[in-house]
């Protein structure tokens, strides 16, 4: 196989196809027929010489040769892309990127408002798409499928992905976590550890491969807690609070927001769970990046404005 012969409009196919390893949703990425990206995956193989995609039972996996096309196709489309975006001055009021993130629904509520609000100031033009952070988000992240993940960088709470010279990490903002009842349920006015050890929990699962700093602290005292709920999201576990003996661990923030119109209580919490560090996080592909710079700084400002004395 020779360069010279390759056809450079495959190269986003030839991606497309390794990353999904489907030609239906292969096409779909595209944005073409599945007819196209069929003949797209015929022509790549006939230049390479190999079947790239192999069938294995009811799905296809990838040749030995495809694997390892897998990685540097996809750093080269996000070179070309980063290059061709790149400006010699960059105006928010005129930029039409789209900025990915993936974060919790915690940093979602203190964050999204606040960035939303100054970026339809600033940057009306900007689009924000937010997902789900899940167990994987830092693998989207590296390949360059998220600009950002706003998280904690404590990297054993991630079982399945660890630290990486490649992502880069700041500090946002601090916040740490306070029990929350129904106040006819739990009158008292602290709660004490033996309170806490006896009481009914929800707790926050967010997927195999993520523990929560609340379940950190848990296993780290060896506590096994009476779970009689569990919940997707911080938001939600509060919300199954109400008229219930639940006792919810959440972040001070959190239930600083949603406690009072849901008529719950705040007591410090008697287990000492460790401080929530929230982080942004992006691939050192995109440290120069003008938008890049742009939203971090912006992130920046919006986390300084954040109330440090939260605790009340």
């Amino acid at each position: 196989m020779q360069f010279s012969h390759f056809d450079l409009n495959l190269l986003r196919a030839l991606d497309a196809l390794l990353a999904e390893r489907n030609v239906t949703r292969a096409a779909e990425k595209l944005f073409v027929t599945q007819q196209a990206a069929s003949g797209a995956l015929r022509r790549l193989r006939d230049f390479f010489e190999d079947e790239l995609l192999v069938r294995a039972g009811r799905h296809f996996e990838l040749t030995p040769l495809a694997q390892s096309l897998l990685v540097p196709v996809r750093e080269a489309l996000l070179r070309v892309e980063a290059a061709l975006s790149t400006q010699p001055s960059f105006d928010p009021a005129r930029a039409t990127r789209i900025v990915r993130l993936a974060m919790s629904d915690y940093a979602s509520l203190i964050l999204l408002p606040r960035l939303m609000s100054l970026l339809a100031i600033e940057a009306p033009r900007m689009t924000v798409r937010v997902e789900a952070l899940n167990s994987a988000s830092f693998r989207r992240l590296e390949h360059g499928d998220l600009d950002f993940c706003i998280t904690v960088p404590h990297w054993g709470l991630y079982h399945d992905f660890g630290p990486s010279a490649d992502i880069l990490t700041e500090q946002l903002f601090e916040d740490d976590f306070v029990c929350v009842v129904d106040r006819r349920h739990h009158p008292a006015e602290t709660m004490s550890l033996a309170h806490y050890r006896a009481a009914l929990h929800n707790v926050v699962r967010f997927g195999s491969g993520i523990e929560t700093l609340v379940e950190h602290a848990w296993r780290h005292i060896g506590f096994e807690p009476q779970i009689a709920a569990t919940a997707p999201s911080f938001s939600a576990l509060m919300f199954m609070v109400p008229g219930t003996p639940l006792v919810a661990t959440a972040q001070r923030r959190l239930a600083r927001t949603l406690a009072p119109p849901l008529r719950l209580k705040m007591l410090e919490c008697p287990v000492a769970v460790p401080m929530l560090d929230e982080h942004m996080m992006w691939h050192v592909r995109n440290d120069s990046d003008p938008a890049h710079l742009y939203i971090r700084r912006t992130f920046r400002k919006l986390a300084g404005k954040l109330d440090s004395n939260h605790k009340s």
